[in-house]
């Protein structure tokens, strides 16, 4: 699979008159999406293992919105697209909302998948601060990925997805750069935006997820029940479905 010049893996799946990016969630690699991916029909896909990440390690990652999002635009015009839909998931839903403020013109509609609240957290955040003290650590990380799991015989694996961040992208994001903000720039949004919010979700604070939604114009969340904070493992069908659904009234082809 290929590398941009800064380091970033990306591949591609599917084809279609649309090109549909999507942005894995902390700690997770391109397999993620991968997984959702399989379920969407009609779309050419794009997934970029994030900065400091799987196959991206030897990317710059430093865990800050600004630099993580200037890399993955970069990377996302050097593998060909610059008119696409931008599916992020967690932290890469944060990303996405950076890349979809900084370049609405490349951007055609935006979807969060659980997507990190724009409001950012606090260093009281337990479970920012336990997945930050867990680095490195199986045992630790192996207990956190049950204890936010729906379904933990299906998550598993993202522990050792979790052991390829490099130590600099692991402490910059959940010790620095969860914690900052742009919420205040959410009410100058120009893209056509959906939040899918899980009901069960233990690591994103819904009601932050809200705020985001009720400042960004025209925008819309749907909750999913049943589902939380790593759906995308659990139900790939149910949030392709709702991707899908999404994109082709928002932003046909």
């Amino acid at each position: 699979m290929p590398h941009t010049s800064s380091g970033i893996h990306w591949e591609e799946h599917g084809q279609g008159p649309s090109t549909v990016v999507m942005l894995p969630g902390f700690g997770a690699s391109a397999d993620l999406m991968a997984g959702i991916a399989r379920h969407l029909d009609g779309f050419r896909v794009l997934i970029f293992d994030l900065p400091g990440h799987a196959r991206s390690v030897r990317a710059p990652a430093d865990g800050r919105l600004p630099s993580l999002a200037a890399i993955l635009h970069e990377a996302i015009k050097e593998a060909g697209a610059d008119d696409y839909c931008l599916v992020g998931y967690s932290l890469g839903g944060a990303i996405a909302v950076r890349i979809a403020l900084d370049h609405p013109d490349e951007v055609r509609a935006l979807i969060g998948v659980v997507p990190w609240n724009a409001g950012g957290t606090t260093a009281e955040d337990a479970v920012i601060a336990g997945f930050d003290a867990a680095y490195g650590d199986v045992e630790a990380l192996t207990h956190a990925v049950a204890a936010i799991s729906v379904d933990p015989s299906r998550t598993s694996g993202l522990t050792s997805s979790m052991l390829t961040v490099t130590e600099r992208m692991w402490h910059g994001w959940l010790a620095g750069g969860a914690l900052t903000s742009q919420a205040d720039e959410l009410p100058g949004m120009r893209v056509p935006t959906c939040y899918l919010l899980g009901g069960k979700d233990v690591v994103v604070d819904q009601a932050k997820q809200l705020d985001d939604v009720r400042r960004i114009p025209g925008s819309r969340a749907v909750l999913l029940q049943e589902l939380g904070h790593l759906c995308g493992l659990e139900r790939p069908d149910v949030v392709a479905y709702e991707i899908s659904a999404f994109l082709r009234r928002t932003a046909p082809s």
